[in-house]
């Protein structure tokens, strides 16, 4: 006798839809619900659709798919008292075949589990299945494999054929338009999964660059590359453009956008750089000292921090318990609103360090524009940049590639007996010791690169420089101390401010801040 269940439920799903079309899934629940006309179903009173889902890949969620589960389970009680979908009991489920509601063993035994203390019946065009029917469950047991096993065949050769194009150097397909690439050859149709409507929509050769977007991200790069904050970068692009998806840039967009291959040229297959399709917008060293950069930054400031405003927050020594100076502004208490009245640097730390920021910062940067215009800083610098290493990103990126390859090697000799670990981790510890060594060079020569352009720089123009430039120009001169002092009354003391010159070799030279004239600050 062929069962009749009270309260079925429909269940529909698409496993690719990238432009969000329904129009397959409503195809779906049409004739979902003649099959349950023919089988003399009453009308369903949930239809459960998870459009462009995958049920092959185990990681991936299928929402509707687990919203049904809870009200097929009459036994556990865990409904969901505000979901309308999910506040009551099902006791039949039709779908359109069998491998749109399931593709994997492990789903149809989830289902099967729950089924086992009732008799739901499972329908399609296929036919009727009983869950609880031990021979329909062998049955559903061999489809399941057999879907599971097209799935299998269908993800090899979409594998294969990604393969295909990355060593063609082609990227995947799908997504927003790359910044900077991307020429229209053509439209498509696309149904509009809200109105349904059809609407023409462009088709891009990514392959092909914009050379306006190109020219204003080798800019930003450069810029970014000279000294310039992140989100002074970003503050500089929004008044260029906004992102292909039409929002405005972000840090996290420029840095995604920055740090991926795709910009210099490259694209990365199974770990490895190899060269693109297309002409990338910089030049691979110029994206490996980016990536350096960003690298050099994560770690020395180990959080997100808010935009610069003082110029020596977070830079500045407290001269009494050796912790970082901060800027705050102070509020006039005899104000109605506690405007502020002015600005300082204190120490959160022992809160007995303080000085107002005007002064100290008019001294400071007195004291880097006469080391930066003098002619034995040129002579430094123009040395040291002579003596550095050409090539440093380069010989990064080898170490890394023969690092990794090392480390497949030991990887594949691991069961060897006549391996000794000790000797593969020393060797792997060798590449770690040349490439942090060769980073930390790196870095310094875009610091020197940053105070070549600084050289020579007037007062004018450094007060039209962002303060996140002055601020990492004077952290590269010196190391700042504020000192504690008893003098009262009105100026500015130089004897309260130290700064320790830093050399180009690492080296730091201790001069006595009283020895240099003081900028005064104007009144």
């Amino acid at each position: 006798m062929t069962l009749i269940p009270q309260r079925p439920a429909l269940y529909c799903r698409l496993s690719y839809a990238p432009d969000g079309s329904l129009e397959k899934v409503e195809r779906q629940e049409a004739d979902g619900r003649v099959m349950g006309a023919n089988l003399k179903w009453p009308e369903f009173c949930c239809v459960y659709v998870d459009n462009s889902r995958s049920a092959w890949q185990r990681n991936r969620k299928r929402p509707d798919w687990d919203r049904m589960l809870l009200t097929l389970d009459s036994d556990t009680g865990r409904l969901t008292p505000t979901d309308p979908k999910a506040n009551h009991h099902h006791d039949g489920i039709m779908v359109y075949h069998g491998d749109r509601l399931i593709r994997q063993p492990y789903d149809l035994e989830l289902l099967l589990n729950i089924a086992d203390t009732r008799r739901i019946p499972l329908a399609s065009v296929a036919g009727v299945r009983d869950l609880s029917n031990p021979d329909d469950r062998f049955i559903l047991r061999i489809e399941a494999a057999q879907a599971c096993r097209e799935s299998d065949n269908t993800s090899r050769r979409v594998r294969r054929a990604l393969k295909a194009r990355a060593e063609k150097g082609l990227s995947q397909v799908g997504g927003h338009r790359p910044f900077g690439f991307g020429v229209k050859v053509g439209t498509r149709v696309k149904v509009d999964a809200a109105t349904g409507q059809e609407i023409e929509v462009p088709v891009y050769d990514t392959t092909k660059p914009v050379e306006e977007e190109g020219k204003w991200a080798a800019e930003g790069v450069e810029k970014q590359l000279a000294g310039l904050s992140q989100n002074g970068v970003v503050k500089w692009l929004n008044t260029k453009c906004t992102t292909t998806a039409g929002q405005p840039w972000t840090t996290k967009t420029w840095r995604d956008y920055v740090t991926r291959p795709r910009i210099a040229g490259l694209i990365e297959v199974n770990g490895e750089l190899k060269k693109a399709a297309w002409d990338g917008h910089i030049s691979v060293e110029t994206w490996l000292e980016v990536k350096a950069l960003y690298e050099q930054s994560s770690q020395d400031h180990q959080y997100y921090g808010r935009e610069r405003v003082y110029l020596l927050s977070t830079v500045a020594e407290c001269g009494g318990c050796s912790g970082i100076m901060r800027g705050r502004p102070v509020g006039g208490k005899d104000k109605p609103r506690r405007r502020t009245r002015y600005t300082q640097y204190y120490c959160p730390v022992c809160k007995k360090v303080s000085r107002k920021t005007e002064p100290v910062d008019a001294y400071v940067s007195g004291r880097v524009l006469r080391v930066l215009n003098s002619a034995r800083f040129k002579n430094e610098l123009r040395a040291r940049t002579e003596s550095k290493v050409p090539g440093l990103s380069t010989q990064i990126a080898e170490l890394e590639r023969r690092k990794a390859e090392t480390a497949k090697q030991l990887e594949e000799l691991a069961d060897n007996p006549d391996l000794n670990p000790a000797l593969a981790m020393q060797a792997l510890a060798s590449f770690d010791r040349k490439i942090s060594a060769l980073r930390a060079q790196n870095a310094a020569n875009i610091e020197q690169r940053n105070l070549q352009r600084m050289a020579g720089i007037t007062l004018e123009d450094w007060e039209k420089l962002p303060i996140e430039v002055r601020t990492a120009t004077a952290r590269a001169l010196f190391r700042i101390i504020i000192l504690p002092t008893n003098r009262r009354g009105p100026g500015f003391d130089p004897d309260s401010v130290q700064l320790i010159r830093k050399r180009l070799e690492g080296e730091e030279k201790d001069l006595v801040a009283a020895v240099a004239v003081p900028v005064q600050p104007a009144s």
